[in-house]
């Protein structure tokens, strides 16, 4: 059973990645005003691609991460909401 302060860690994680996708998003903005349009976008794209790859899986590691908690802690998790 993982220590609270390895969810920690995962939540941590989760957000540098939603971080790096949302710095990637922007950088590519950024690029599309370049004069190498076509060649900039295609980097950009792969790349934003692959953060939110990233993404799609942290997310779903929050998700167990949630999961665990409501079945560790019921009464406790739904007592918050």
């Amino acid at each position: 059973m993982p220590k609270p302060t390895e969810h920690l860690r995962n939540l941590s994680d989760l957000s540098e990645r939603i971080m790096a996708l949302g710095n990637s998003i922007k950088k590519a903005e950024k690029d599309m005003k370049s004069a190498w349009m076509d060649e900039i976008e295609e980097i950009d794209l792969r790349d934003v691609k692959e953060h939110m790859k990233a993404v799609e899986s942290a997310l779903h590691r929050l998700q167990e991460e949630v999961n665990h908690v409501e079945a560790e802690h019921p009464r406790g998790a739904k007592g918050r909401q």
